[in-house]
């Protein structure tokens, strides 16, 4: 059997409840073919098995030459805060930010994500093709569209897996951070993720931003596919919480761009910004994570 191999990657994960999402993602890592050098899991005051969990997990990741690096918050920190403590710590030139509800689906997702920084200087965050676990695997986002009035569109949002116009590398202006890779020093040069947007909801599309006004390029590769169940890491705040955290940020998040958005060249078609209910989407509800 092949060892896999390790590259200068430190991944960063938050958990907050949702033991059964977090065990698959942890096996979707270690299965791959390309391995990070380092992980952060974050328990961000969970109340269920989720430091049992930890506890299995840190042998094996140590055991295929990962550093391990965990730690326990006394309370939620919500998202950007207990993100950019991790991030912070990261000693690898480049970062993924994963939810502990995605799961890897290319095996050498690593790999590919690193060709492409290397292909590309000025690429500053990369986004994958992210999909749904549950078949027929339709698009959840490949790449996030704003248009000139800042609403935001998932692009490809319930479109079939293969569907052409989809399939392209995509520049654009954000991404959503269930699961991306970026280079390390974007902390230092733009700053991390802006707790203004405590504590979820539009902080990875505003790091996105800053990138691009600092004249970094963003981006989606959809020949990196990601598996992510949507949803599991903002409802562990409440579904009130949740829907009172969208409409407060993003009010926060035109606010602040207003002015921008209406330079942008927005060629998404209007149904892009149409937003898909999960009962419109045509999933059935047969569960398959396998690598591709």
């Amino acid at each position: 059997m092949t060892t896999p191999a390790s590259c200068n990657v430190s991944i960063v994960m938050l958990a907050h409840n949702g033991v059964d999402f977090t065990r698959r993602a942890l096996e979707s890592v270690l299965g791959a073919d390309t391995l990070p050098a380092e992980y952060f899991l974050i328990d961000n005051c969970s109340d269920d098995a989720t430091p049992a969990l930890v506890a299995e997990f840190q042998p094996r990741f140590e055991q295929a030459g990962i550093r391990f690096t965990t730690w326990r918050n006394s309370e939620n920190k919500g998202c950007s805060l207990a993100r950019n403590e991790a991030w912070e710590k990261a000693t690898q030139p480049y970062t993924v930010f994963m939810d502990n509800d995605a799961a890897v689906c290319s095996r050498d997702w690593l790999a590919r994500f690193l060709r492409r920084f290397q292909e590309r200087p000025n690429l500053a965050i990369l986004g994958p093709k992210i999909i749904y676990p549950y078949k027929p695997h339709k698009i959840q986002c490949a790449g996030v569209g704003i248009s000139r009035l800042g609403r935001i569109a998932f692009r490809g949002r319930g479109a079939d897996r293969n569907d052409p116009r989809y399939q392209d590398y995509w520049p654009c202006w954000s991404l959503i951070s269930a699961c991306w890779l970026m280079k390390t020093s974007l902390r230092d040069d733009i700053g991390m993720l802006d707790e203004l947007f405590h504590p979820v909801q539009y902080e990875d599309l505003d790091l996105c931003v800053r990138a691009r006004l600092k004249g970094y390029e963003v981006a989606c590769d959809p020949t990196i596919e990601m598996y992510h169940f949507e949803g599991i890491t903002t409802a562990s705040f409440g579904q009130e919480e949740y829907a009172t955290n969208i409409a407060r940020n993003s009010l926060k998040f035109r606010q602040r761009y207003h002015e921008l958005f209406k330079t942008i060249d927005d060629t998404l078609p209007p149904q892009e910004y149409q937003w898909l209910k999960r009962s419109e989407l045509g999933l059935t509800p047969e569960l398959e994570l396998v690598y591709c």
